[in-house]
């Protein structure tokens, strides 16, 4: 099976990238056809049937996996459940030293990951290798060291005859399905979190980026039980839908879009079965008059244009108090316009191309529909003057004002390099329209006011709220949404405890049993 936008997809970039890209490929990609990972063995799709994986830049085929269906879903849990009964028996500091040989494992290999997203989503390969693969390997240690001192319960105070005690335990299998942001990355945030809980898996990577997860897990799995890792492979309709609604998956976590968190939660109601959702954003990005002009500058290129813009904690709502506007405007267009463009296996790319043709036009689509609404084109909204670069799916950073904060724009996550800039005035009127979505995944601000910055982070409807920084995941805090972001946290203690289940235990030494 083939999707409509490869053909779209094939392009005539420059000689030099295309053949730059082909030689890598060549040297990162030793399968013609990947298989499922099930049971510890690759193998084919009950349906026969294969996908293409594709070069974001070049839209030459890198690969086949398999298009899987919920018969390989069923198989690849089966096999989850075989490996729990091993893995449930590993004790925490066992769990520990796995995870910690994963790591070790995975860094070794942390420059032919990186250039497998770099060819397949297209990603700078600079974010790819020491943004993307630090924080996926850094979760397998920091899930590491906590399964070994995470509190395993607690006792209440016991009375004269009665003990009282609680214990965690895993679920038994969990069902893990990413989005194709960050295809390596999202390996670290739910598998770590997920096998430390004492838990095995069925992995769902996205049909749009496969490669680096397919390989991860080839390395993760060498460490574990045959069935720990389990990886099925194919589209969401299809195999997503299968693991949120089998009886054997006792959790699903997933990254993804706001409507596949509500599908996964239909599916999931179905039995009851508990669920973790990291969703979509309209981040707000405010800067008050006191800010450090420099500092912000440089943040709001992150929060803008990092992943060109392909991520859920975009500051894609820049709210500017009118004071500081035309400074930082013409600061920040200056620093944008530094931005180098190009190929994503250079070193030297700040900016790459999006993810594909269709996503393209989806995401210019925004651009045209803000301007007919009366937003102002004030930088990019176009593909960039390289040669080398054209009919690649490139669209400049796209800044937009005059904005309205119910324009669509700013309503609707457009999932690129698209930032709509809102001019502010008055603190109560621009806190409502920062806290006006249905969405509440991440916030920043930027002032040296401590009072500013404590009032803001009091206010702001969001689950994280960075204060004069933004992307800052390196650190062990909780990572999650309000609203429509979603449901659940990750990268902390908190993802520890996500994945498993409390039970309580009470010992009756000789009185008499109570009612009530």
């Amino acid at each position: 099976m083939q999707r409509d936008y490869f053909d779209k997809a094939r392009v005539a970039v420059g000689d030099s990238i295309a053949e730059k890209h082909a030689d890598v490929a060549a040297d990162v990609i030793d399968e013609d056809e990947y298989g499922h990972l099930i049971g510890g063995d690759w193998v084919d799709s009950t349906s026969g049937e294969t996908m293409e994986s594709v070069d974001a830049t070049t839209g030459e085929t890198l690969a086949r996996f398999q298009d899987g269906t919920a018969e390989d879903v069923d198989e690849a849990v089966d096999a989850a459940w075989d490996a729990f009964e091993k893995w449930d028996q590993v004790s925490p500091q066992m769990r520990s030293e796995k995870l910690f040989e994963i790591a070790d494992r995975l860094d070794e290999r942390r420059a032919e990951i990186a250039r497998l997203d770099s060819l397949e989503v297209g990603k700078a390969n600079q974010h790819s290798a020491f943004v993307d693969l630090e924080i996926a390997i850094e979760q397998f240690r920091y899930f590491g060291s906590l399964c070994r001192t995470a509190d395993e319960g607690r006792r209440p105070p016991a009375s004269d005859d009665r003990l009282t005690y609680t214990q965690k335990e895993p679920y038994g299998v969990v069902g893990l399905i990413s989005a194709w942001n960050f295809p390596a990355m999202f390996v670290g945030w739910k598998v770590a979190p997920a096998l430390a809980a004492g838990n095995t898996v069925v992995y769902k990577p996205s049909s749009r980026a496969t490669l680096s997860t397919l390989e991860m897990a080839r390395t993760i799995q060498n460490v574990l039980p045959n069935g720990a890792m389990n990886v099925v492979t194919g589209s969401g309709s299809e195999v997503g839908n299968a693991i949120s609604q089998h009886e054997g998956v006792k959790k699903v976590g997933l990254t993804g879009s706001t409507r596949a968190g509500q599908f996964t939660m239909e599916n999931a109601a179905t039995q009851i079965k508990p669920v973790s959702l990291e969703l979509g954003g309209k981040s707000p990005n405010i800067v008050f008059p006191d800010a450090d002009v420099e500092k912000a500058v440089q943040g709001t290129i992150i929060a803008s244009w990092f992943n060109v813009g392909q991520q859920c904690t975009m500051g894609s709502r820049l709210f500017l108090h009118e004071d500081v506007k035309a400074e930082f405007m013409e600061k920040f267009i200056e620093a944008t316009d530094d931005l180098t463009i190009g190929d994503p296996l250079s070193p030297l790319t700040d900016v790459g191309p999006l993810v594909d043709h269709d996503h393209l036009e989806e995401v210019q689509s925004y651009v045209d529909t803000a301007v007919e609404e009366g937003a102002t084109l004030a930088y990019g909204g176009e593909q960039p003057d390289d040669e080398e670069l054209q009919g690649a799916p490139y669209l400049k950073p796209t800044i937009l004002t005059d904005v309205e904060n119910d324009d669509t724009v700013a309503c609707e996550e457009v999932f690129g390099p698209v930032l709509s800039v809102i001019e502010w005035s008055d603190y109560d009127e621009m806190m409502a329209q920062a806290n006006d979505t249905i969405y509440g995944l991440a916030s920043g601000v930027w002032t040296t006011d401590l009072d500013n910055a404590k009032k803001s982070a009091d206010d702001l409807e969001a689950g994280t709220v960075w204060i004069n920084t933004w992307n800052d995941m390196f650190e062990p805090s909780p990572y999650g949404g309000y609203k429509q972001s979603g449901m659940g946290r990750e990268l902390s203690e908190e993802t520890l405890e996500d994945y498993q289940q409390t039970k309580s235990v009470t010992m009756n030494f000789g009185g008499l049993p109570k009612m009530g």
